[in-house]
């Protein structure tokens, strides 16, 4: 028997058996294992799928052990779609020899807490939604030449199809052999069963009325999925499950499917997604359906619209007699590049006329720009040929638009077109007797079923569909539901800690219908992903190690002994956690009352020391360097090394300022304008890669550059260098449009890297395209907001968008909050750039700010560097006219100039600001030492901010994004030329 393609755990009834045999297969998805910087693959020692299937729920346990042979501790990531409707109802990991079950957790903070425990090498392990359909597990660590096991649990409700045939399907190609294979599948009350795939050599039992499907198999690479259809007894059926003293169903209701007339477009608007995934999408089945509707219509006109990162203008097409050769052809020599804007899937205005229906073929996977559902005032059918999807959206987008969303995995050419030019059944409300809040997984029958779910408030409920025919006359549908009298019949001993089925299924399809307009819902899908187990988009599922870890992030561990010392002991920390914020600031105010008086010393201008002072100094910055590195390889603290004799030892900062100097309202403005912006040139390098590839693109001509990048992109699929230097050329080259999309394709890289979004966002401030970047560092943030840059970053995009206000509250929260101790000065820092912000701007709210801290500090040059990995030391040294150079191991300058504490294990920034410039020249340079990252990139990216007269009303800045490729590398990064006062103003 010939299976469709399936997705990982594709446990569903999509299509009849005579319909698989004549469906196309489209690409194979199956799971797959990601480990950076493993030697040798990590190995599957052994898969166990055990799935029990109770009339229509099936539920499936997938046991993976994983085997690391090669002799460094790993990261190790599972990454798998699910199917629309699926479930993941459990998960566990192997600590010390027993399964610790998953329990929820904000997205954001599983992330943070997950890395933080890596770098303690702690045993942790997450599993995340990423985009759309698509799902993440991380497993920390996989052991030298040791195993770990992890157990998912996958559930979902099936669907029978117009033949009263229930299918399951799940895919076992993990493109690598197993060690030990074993499936074993039971189907209660059913004995007539057929096989596919790999399950056509599976030992058939009977026992009673039951059938078991066995499979064992060593030293095996399986080709295909398990694959068997039965025929289900009944026409309709109801499944319901309790939770926290509340009843839950879900019901698939049988609906007339008859369909009216053709009504076949004349005007018809085709939104091509041409982003950079587009190219995964079967294009093959969305010509054949064009293809279909052409020799039906003969005669159509269509206004195409080519939509990436923008939407390209409407290029118009007159088919006649179905020819549509020159579609076609513009269709099939599009290139797929660039992110994926949700606002170029719009219909404009111009084209919105009275009988204009349009087409979107799209996998619905936006990630660049606000990302707001389009408002299409013509109905906008949603087509969908990529096994990684999102469905959500898609569907979403159609049916308020009074259109359809078509699967063309599930369905084809002939079936989908009939879907999309034939009105047909249309569920209009839903109301009960005995039930709330009701939901349904889509106005439109899918093989001739409703699915509908709701919470019942008495022990009988009847619930009606009011539905509108093909003929656009109404009528009712009821179902009679009756709340559980016990314990969920499906669920066993293994699933006690999971909700039941019926439960999760309400809240699955609550969550799809809020996350149309995702921004406007996401603390209700937070509420529910978390109070329902499920993995969100705003929750994840995470094991911890132990009760310290559980406490130490405040997560409620699982049901059992440890959740009740965890209740016992999170009370007695309760009075502490209060008061560390408080601590935090009357920390922050000292050290801010110490720069305060460096910034109000005066210090020498006179001629730099003398030659052989100044070379003990840069002796003891090489020995310091060597001791650093020694420090790196093992791991351990850098001592603090005093300057030689003789050297010119950094000043002793002065004692702290009494209470009544930290209490000191902010001067004026008019105060602080005094302090003028010096006579300053900055120049930062161009950064020109040596690549072939850059070479090349800035030799073609301009008409044929992009023609170039298309040429070269193949070989760099992976590269964000490629991208980024691509792009560099395009601006460099007046191109800018083109830029923006080739420097976009990074948001298609990694769907929840941000590292990859803080450059991205970067690399667009660099360029003027605040607005651009602004949605990408609000992403960084949902995704970090335990890392301090995230909240920085934020804030001085919204200050330089104009939005100041924001901005300095955004900066507050990174000023304001206890970070992690690797996170040094970024406090300070930050607290400078809000002053500097409230000085040039007036009207600021800043009444729910510290006193002791606002006090604006002006400066004739700052320059501040960061970076995009964690965990890796960048050091930032600046050269003054001196010769004399102002770095981690020598902060205070002759001069006065200040260096803000190292970071060595974070992202920066570190900052150096000196109030008074003595002229000339000045360098800025950045040194990589290395990183102690699990997963290494193959070169870091650093972005540099250089100002003059900061604070001021005539403040300058200038940005540059280079990239440092290995440690040891330290590279010219820009430089500040400083002319000596005209005015004879005194420093």
């Amino acid at each position: 028997m010939k299976t469709i393609a399936p997705t990982l755990f594709a446990l569903s009834a999509a299509l009849p058996m005579a319909a698989l045999a004549q469906t196309p297969r489209p690409e194979l998805v199956a799971p797959r294992i990601v480990v950076q910087n493993a030697r040798t693959p990590v190995q599957l020692a052994r898969v166990a799928v055990d799935t029990r299937i109770v009339g229509s729920l099936a539920t499936s346990r997938i046991e993976l052990v994983l085997r690391n042979p090669n002799d460094r501790v790993l990261e190790g990531a599972l990454e798998f779609p699910l199917r629309d409707g699926q479930t993941v109802s459990g998960f566990a990991l192997d600590i010390q020899g027993q399964l610790m079950p998953a329990v929820p957790v904000a997205k954001d903070k599983g992330q943070q807490v997950f890395e933080e425990i890596t770098r303690r090498n702690a045993d942790p392990a997450l599993l995340e939604q990423t985009a759309g359909n698509n799902f993440r597990l991380r497993v920390y660590p996989l052991p030298a030449h040791g195993e770990r096991r992890v157990v998912l649990q996958v559930s979902e409700a099936l669907h029978a199809d117009r033949g009263q045939r229930l299918q399951y399907l799940m895919p076992i190609d993990f493109g690598q052999r197993i060690g030990q294979f074993r499936a074993d599948l039971t189907i209660d009350g059913v004995r007539d069963v057929q096989t596919g795939g790999v399950l056509e050599h599976a030992q058939v039992l009977h026992a009673a009325d039951d059938t078991v499907l066995r499979l064992a198999r060593d030293d095996w690479q399986p080709q295909g999925a398990l694959n068997v259809v039965w025929r289900d007894a009944q026409t309709e059926r109801v499944l319901t499950g309790r939770f926290e003293d509340r009843n839950y169903f879900q019901a698939d209701v049988q609906v007339p499917t008859a369909a009216g007339e053709r009504v076949l477009p004349r005007d018809l608007v085709l939104v091509w997604d041409a982003s950079g995934s587009g190219a995964a999408r079967d294009h093959v089945r969305e010509f054949a359906l064009l293809d279909a509707l052409m020799q039906v219509t003969r005669n159509l006109r269509v206004h195409l619209i080519v939509a990436r990162d923008a939407a390209e203008a409407p290029r118009d097409f007159e088919i006649k007699d179905g020819n549509w050769r020159d579609l076609r052809r513009t269709l099939e020599a599009l290139p797929y590049d660039g992110a994926s804007n949700s606002n170029a899937w719009q219909v404009p205005a111009a084209l919105a006329q009275a009988g204009t229906v349009g087409w979107l073929f799209s996998d619905g996977l936006a990630n660049w720009g606000d990302q707001h559902q389009p408002a299409n005032t013509v109905p906008m059918h949603a087509i969908n040929a990529a096994t990684r999807a999102d469905a959500e959206r898609l569907r979403n987008l159609a049916e308020t638009s009074g259109a359809r969303y078509v699967d063309l995995n599930a369905q084809g050419a002939s079936t989908a077109l009939d879907a999309l030019v034939r009105p047909g059944v249309r569920l209009l409300s839903l109301d009960a007797d005995g039930a709330e809040q009701l939901v349904a997984r889509s106005v439109h029958p899918e093989e001739g079923r409703l699915t509908i779910a709701g919470v019942l408030n008495a022990k009988r409920a009847r619930v009606t569909l009011t539905l509108a025919g093909a003929d656009g006359k109404t009528f009712k549908r009821t179902v009679e539901v009756k709340a559980p009298e016990g314990p969920d019949h499906a669920v066993s001993a293994s699933e006690a800690l999971f909700p039941p089925l019926a439960a999760q299924r309400w809240a699955q399809l609550k969550v799809a219908q809020l996350a149309g307009e995702y921004s406007l819902h996401r603390a209700e899908i937070r509420r529910l992903g978390e109070r329902f187990l499920l993995v969100t988009r705003e929750t994840s599922l995470i094991v911890l190690e132990d009760l310290g870890d559980y406490l130490r992030y405040e997560i409620t561990p699982p049901p059992g002994p440890m959740r009740t010392a965890y209740a016992e002991r999170v009370q007695a920390q309760a009075a502490q956690l209060k008061q560390s914020r408080s601590q935090h600031l009357d920390d922050l105010a000292h050290r801010f009352a110490e720069k305060s008086a460096w910034w109000a010393r005066s210090f020498p201008k006179d001629d730099r020391p003398k030659p052989e002072v100044a070379k003990k100094v840069a002796a003891a910055g090489v020995a310091e360097d060597r001791l650093r590195e020694e420090s790196q390889r093992s791991a351990m603290p850098m001592p603090v090394m005093a300057a030689p004799a003789g050297a010119l030892a950094p000043s002793a900062p002065p004692p702290a300022a009494p209470a009544a100097m930290n209490a000191t309202a902010a001067p004026s403005p008019k105060m602080e304008a005094q302090d003028a912006a010096p006579n300053a040139h900055i120049a930062l390098r161009q950064w020109e890669p040596d690549a072939p590839y850059a070479r090349r693109l800035r030799d073609a001509r301009d008409d044929q550059r992009y023609a170039v990048y298309l040429d070269e992109r193949p070989n760099y699929l992976a590269s964000t260098a490629f991208y980024i230097d691509a792009a560099d050329v395009f601006f460099a080259k007046g191109q800018t449009e083109l830029a923006l999309r080739v420097l976009s394709n990074l948001a298609e890289m990694d769907l929840e890297n941000r590292h990859i979004l803080r450059i991205l966002a970067y690399r667009l401030q660099q360029a003027n395209q605040t607005t651009l970047a602004l949605p990408l560092l609000e992403r960084v943030r949902e995704l970090a907001p335990e890392e301090p840059q995230s909240w920085r970053d934020l804030g001085l995009a919204y200050a330089a968008h104009g939005e100041a206000q924001r901005g300095i509250d955004m900066l507050w929260e990174t000023v304001s909050r206890p970070w992690d101790d690797r996170f040094a000065d970024i406090d300070l820092i930050a607290l400078a750039e809000l002053n500097a912000i409230v000085a040039r701007t007036p009207g600021l709210d800043t009444s729910h700010f510290d006193k002791r801290l606002m006090k604006n500090l002006p400066l004739d040059v700052r320059a501040v560097l960061a970076w995009d990995a964690d965990n890796t030391d960048i050091d930032l040294w600046v050269i003054d006219p001196n010769g004399e150079a102002a770095y981690y191991g020598h902060k205070l300058t002759y001069q006065g100039g200040w260096m803000s504490r190292d970071f060595t294990q974070g992202y920066g920034p570190e900052e150096f600001s000196l109030r008074h410039a003595k002229p000339g020249h000045y360098e800025v340079r950045a040194k990589f030492y290395g990183n102690r990252q699990q997963l290494v990139s193959p070169y870091t990216t650093v972005m540099l901010w250089l100002s003059t007269g900061f604070g001021t009303q005539g403040q300058k800045d200038e940005r540059v994004v280079l990239r440092l490729t290995a440690p040891g590398d330290q590279i010219f990064v820009g430089s500040f030329d400083v002319e000596a006062p005209s005015s004879g103003k005194a420093h």
